[in-house]
């Protein structure tokens, strides 16, 4: 788990690739020392917080819950991993920085009859770093408490999570009884359900659909009337910057190393990751090239 300069060539290695196995074996034999020791060497090894979330303990947690339906991971040993890193998500939570309040309020829930709730633990956490006033519910609310709850606690956007087919119509009628409430509120669906099966998404006439935390944030921000046209784009040079900035301090380049390697300016450079600067398709190859990660990646990369 390290990066090599030798003389300006770098050799990186997959190091959330290692982490997340390192973490599953740790979590699998219910080490929980070891599970934060690996984490903590991600930190040291220079991956932000959020990486470490969503791309090794969300993984690590679908992978487990996958192996169990198999037969492969044993009830005890799926309980203790997830108690284990719902640990780990509070604690790198909390090394999150978050933004402003914005002065609305979500409520977080799984629907009735479905026991999974990471994945809404997650986008609770991931909305509250995004400024919103957030009540987590957790798994298996009955929808005649749920929908008096939310009009109670006046919440402007309810996210529901549904990890199996069966409760898709359960998902349903949550979200007709939600909009029957005056002010109705907007609402996010996501879960396993909708994952494997998109087409899902049609039955429900929810908002929108949020296949992982990041997404539900951009999505909630959305349908709440947040982002318009000008300051979508403003968003997305933001986060584009914090990417690149991220990942080249990850790879141990300067401004000007980075600046060479991608054959563009060192002050353009700074731009970009200051959010300052639009940009080409043809610059976003060009940076992705010299950092070695994939367009996707950097598009994507770590939304704070």
């Amino acid at each position: 788990m390290h990066i090599t300069n030798t003389r300006g060539d770098f050799v990186v290695t997959d190091i959330l690739g290692k982490l997340r196995n390192a973490y599953a074996t740790a979590v699998l034999e219910g080490n929980a020392d070891e599970a934060q020791r690996v984490l903590d060497q991600g930190l040291a090894s220079g991956v932000i917080p959020s990486k470490l979330y969503l791309d090794v303990l969300m993984p690590v947690q679908i992978d487990i819950g996958a192996r169990w339906h198999r037969g492969e991971v044993t009830i005890p040993q799926e309980h203790i991993a997830t108690q284990i890193t719902l640990r780990q998500m509070t604690r790198l939570k909390g090394l999150l920085k978050t933004r402003l309040k914005l002065g609305l309020k979500a409520v977080v829930s799984s629907v009735e009859g479905d026991q999974h709730f990471i994945g809404a633990q997650a986008v609770a956490d991931f909305l509250s770093v995004d400024g919103w006033e957030v009540d987590f519910l957790g798994a298996d609310v009955p929808t005649d408490h749920l929908v008096p709850f939310s009009k109670a606690r006046g919440a402007h956007l309810v996210c529901v999570s549904c990890s199996l087919n069966g409760l898709v119509p359960v998902a349903a009628k949550l979200v007709h009884e939600l909009k029957k409430l005056n002010p109705a509120p907007k609402v996010i669906v996501g879960g396993a359900a909708f994952i494997i099966n998109p087409e899902l998404f049609d039955q429900v006439h929810a908002d929108a659909f949020a296949p992982d935390p990041q997404t539900a944030v951009i999505s909630a921000r959305q349908v709440c009337g947040l982002l318009n046209a000008e300051n979508s784009l403003g968003l997305f040079l933001r986060k584009l910057g914090h990417s690149v900035h991220e990942y080249r301090k990850l790879r141990g380049y300067s401004q000007q190393e980075l600046a060479s390697s991608s054959d563009l300016d060192r002050a353009y450079i700074s731009a970009v990751e200051h959010g300052k600067q639009n940009i080409s398709i043809g610059a976003i190859s060009k940076l992705a090239k010299a950092l070695d990660v994939s367009i996707e990646e950097l598009l994507i990369g770590a939304e704070y």
